[in-house]
């Protein structure tokens, strides 16, 4: 059995910062990896990151405070979450900012901005990553080819999937895995598990909450680190926190999971269409601003599921709904894909929509008169035109899933727990694996990214101190 200091589950977000935190140490560090290459979730990330007193902002002279990041979120998220944990996440976070930038990362721009797919901080303090999240690995690679040029010991084990610990007397000594169809044991003093959450797995999903969205990740993020925990009477933490995000669409002829293809987030272009429901119902003020507000109108949908309805006068007049040039919009109301439909009529439309023809056209015809006064029954205020033009359109939308809520719990030391709120020595998570449910019931521009860079470089930092 070959022996570590230090076993770092997923080599991803919070994984290879905290395996270059514990090789700076000196500590040997096995960093596994259930992939084929480094870097997890960042693939698919667009790798916003939030950080308050940062060397940018102060460049761009904007006053900034970890203190003014924390009331941000208690006022965004209403109190929810896990404060200590999220505290000492805004404190350390300006410190992350500053070593992705001596790593090679950069902002673009290279500011601070407000992020408007989200409810906004009171002052800009989202940085977005040159590059994306592949932007953020390029740098983690070239943090790791210097430091095994410095002499860490840092062994890479790709295509490496853990299946569970190994323990005495209570205590975590290793982990158990599967590679090339073997399975193998790594002893080490300390695991860290950063093996993400569990948006990739189906079963996952519906073990915690009964169904299964349309979801946006990678095959290999299923929850292992949540499994193996389980396995040794660990326990997770904000089971029944869960909230999507506002309005994705499906490409044609892509695989079954969500990407934001249209723009409808009013401030960045205010709706000139409708949101109908699966029964065909008119469920929201479709300008509303309030994101947390727009997540929860969507989440209370069959389905998670709504449709964006609009007309031939609409289409011409609007600016563009679909972010696709216009031959792929319209291959996709011309060709055989379901969720993108056209008719002559709003009978017609229902059926080709499949929901019930009166509640669409009653939907249609109350939001035409309100429009016609310029009084709307939901109190929208942006009221352009009326929908009564044909042909009739409408583009189904979803409610998606990018991250997980529920986590392995810990305690404000990043070190796993037990139901009864004991630790189980040797064993910490951070990142995804622990959920995002300690940062609260919603969503915090920047904060699952950063949150995970700065966990992931304090357990390096702390583990076995």
């Amino acid at each position: 059995m070959q022996n570590h200091d230090v076993i770092v589950v997923g080599a991803g977000t919070a994984g290879i910062p905290a395996a270059l935190e514990a090789a700076k140490r000196g500590l040997r560090v096995a960093l596994v990896e259930a992939a084929d290459d480094i870097g997890g979730t960042l693939h698919l990330s667009t790798a916003s990151i939030s950080a308050a007193g940062t060397s940018i902002q102060q460049r761009n002279a904007i006053a900034d405070s970890p203190d003014g990041h924390f009331a941000d979120y208690q006022r965004i998220n209403h109190g929810t979450g896990f404060a200590p944990l999220v505290r000492r996440w805004v404190d350390e976070a300006p410190e992350t900012i500053e070593w992705l930038l001596s790593i090679g990362w950069r902002s673009d721009p290279d500011t601070a901005v407000f992020a408007p797919e989200h409810d906004l901080y009171a002052v800009p303090r989202t940085y977005r990553s040159s590059g994306l999240g592949l932007g953020v690995i390029a740098a983690y690679r070239d943090a790791l080819d210097q430091a095994a040029a410095n002499g860490a010991r840092i062994e890479i084990m790709t295509g490496t999937r853990c299946t569970g610990f190994l323990t005495h007397d209570g205590r975590v000594t290793g982990i158990r895995a599967q590679r090339a169809g073997t399975e193998i044991e790594l002893g080490g003093d300390a695991v860290i598990v950063t093996a993400g959450g569990f948006s990739g797995s189906d079963a996952k999903w519906r073990d915690f909450y009964g169904f299964s969205p349309l979801r946006y990740g990678l095959p290999t993020v299923v929850g292992d680190g949540i499994d193996a925990v389980r396995a040794i009477g660990g326990t997770t933490w904000f089971d029944d926190y869960v909230l999507p995000n506002f309005g994705a669409v499906r490409d044609i002829g892509g695989p079954p999971s969500a990407w934001i293809h249209s723009t409808i987030l009013p401030a960045i272009r205010q709706p000139w269409e409708i949101y109908v429901n699966l029964e065909g119902e008119r469920f929201m003020r479709e300008d509303e601003t309030h994101i947390f507000a727009r997540e929860r109108a969507v989440q209370r949908q069959t389905d998670w599921g709504f449709w964006v309805v609009y007309d031939e006068g609409v289409r011409w007049a609007s600016p563009p709904l679909l972010k696709f040039p216009p031959e792929t919009v319209e291959e996709k109301f011309s060709g055989p894909d379901s969720d993108y439909v056209r008719a002559d009529s709003i009978a017609e439309l229902a059926a080709a929509m499949g929901v019930p023809a009166d509640p669409l056209a009653r939907s249609i015809r109350f939001y035409n008169q309100g429009q016609a006064v310029g009084s709307d029954m939901f109190e929208r205020e942006h009221l352009p035109a009326p929908i009564e033009k044909p042909p009739f359109y409408a583009v189904r939308h979803y409610g998606y899933a990018i991250s997980s809520y529920p986590g392995i719990r810990v305690d404000e030391s990043l070190a796993a727990l037990r139901a009864d709120g004991s630790r189980i020595e040797g064993l910490h998570a951070a990142g995804e694996a622990i959920g995002i449910g300690f940062l609260g019931l919603g969503f915090l521009s920047g904060s699952i990214v950063s949150s995970a860079i700065t966990f992931g470089r304090r357990l390096g930092r702390t583990v076995l101190a």
